[in-house]
């Protein structure tokens, strides 16, 4: 690897002056569909000005991008959700806004009644009873009278009270679809406000620098975090030969699952290796690592949400120890990224920005493993 090889000028400057603008910080984001926090503008990035350099910056903007798309997802998934409580809650209130229209007519005429004397009813059926028991029969008939009355204003209250309730509960609906639909641009926007410094620093490294990079951001961005004040070049050659160790590799000979759902899972995901990353995709033709696994399960006749974090809590967890291919195996806290196991201990996933699906070793260096979840069951 050329490490000394001085970038190209007229790129490292568009990187310098973007990166300066927008700040970054390392932090990891939360996956959780919350609005976009804003941080104070960190100091600008060092001028790379050597191919490892370089490296390292891709592989964190590279990290931090697919963090962000992720966030994108998930607020896409509650923007959905949203909206449709907003529909019915709406739904619900047209129904009962009919319901009072109706009962409105025969309150209407139960009032009437109690005006114009009716009340009255039950001295005049002493009056004109012919015997104790035809008036105790008459006083049963007023009686059941009165209590449909009763009952229909008290319907008629309840469906006025439901009907507030549920006009509120359509506000606030709407008003969280609103907040969601802002969270969805602001995400997307970041992302688009970050793709230009993660391209302009990719168009300064050769093909090779470029994969190497790109195998090492998720080890870089993991080292960044837990120790902000390390100097993270001065292990650069230790972690060039790790990414060398960690390259993608060959699929097992004979991929077989527990499954037939889990066995189309898996062979959906490796008939994808090739096709490149791109961030909130979900194919035919390109993935980001969330996209890639709905896509795969898709194929199966399992819906999962476009959501590395949501897929997280999907189906039954199962210990590192008894995986099986087609599991779906999580990393960081807060989950971020996500791979499908496909045996051997190796993954198939779409790992990041310039990257495309591929192999690699579930448990690399760099890569914090989380968790695992089963998916189709055996």
């Amino acid at each position: 690897m050329a490490t000394s090889r001085a970038l190209r000028r007229p790129a490292r400057a568009l990187v310098l002056a973007a990166v300066a603008a927008l700040g970054f910080t390392l932090a990891p984001a939360s996956s959780h569909a919350d609005p976009v926090a804003v941080d104070p503008p960190a100091p600008a990035a060092a001028e790379p000005t050597t191919a490892a350099d370089a490296q390292e910056q891709v592989g964190a903007l590279s990290h931090e991008l697919e963090i962000v798309t992720e966030q994108y997802n998930d607020a896409r998934i509650m923007l959905d959700r949203r909206e449709a409580a907003a529909s019915v809650a709406s739904a619900r209130l047209v129904q009962v806004q009919r319901d009072i229209s109706e009962l409105d007519g025969r309150v209407r005429q139960v009032a009437h009644s109690a005006y114009t004397g009716d009340q009255l009813a039950g001295f005049t059926a002493l009056m004109t009873s012919g015997s104790p028991q035809e008036f105790l029969d008459r006083i049963n008939t007023l009686d059941a009278i009165s209590a449909h009355s009763n009952g229909l204003i008290a319907d008629y209250s309840d469906a006025q009270q439901q009907a507030l309730d549920l006009s509120a509960q359509a506000d606030q609906a709407l008003i969280a679809a609103e907040a969601a639909a802002a969270d969805v641009e602001a995400k997307k926007t970041l992302i688009e406000s970050e793709m230009p410094v993660l391209e302009a620093l990719l168009a300064t490294l050769t093909e090779a620098e470029r994969q190497a990079a790109l195998a090492l951001a998720h080890t870089a961005a993991v080292t960044s975090t837990a120790d902000d004040g390390s100097d993270e070049r001065a292990d650069q050659p230790e972690r060039a030969d790790r990414s060398e160790r960690e390259a993608p590799s060959a699929p097992p000979s004979s991929v077989v699952a527990p499954s037939q759902a889990a066995q189309i899972a898996v062979d959906t995901a490796l008939a994808q290796l090739g096709d490149p990353y791109l961030w909130a995709a979900a194919g035919p033709d390109s993935f980001d690592c969330s996209g890639l696994t709905m896509y795969a399960y898709a194929a199966a006749g399992i819906n999962l949400p476009h959501s590395s974090r949501m897929q997280s809590t999907t189906g039954m967890t199962v210990s590192r120890d008894q995986l099986l291919p087609g599991d779906l195996l999580f990393y960081y806290s807060p989950v971020s990224h996500v791979g499908m196991y496909i045996g051997d201990g190796q993954i198939v996933h779409a790992p990041n920005t310039g990257s495309v699906v591929s192999i690699q070793d579930a448990f690399a260096s760099g890569w914090d493993y989380s968790h695992a979840q089963r998916i189709a069951l055996p």
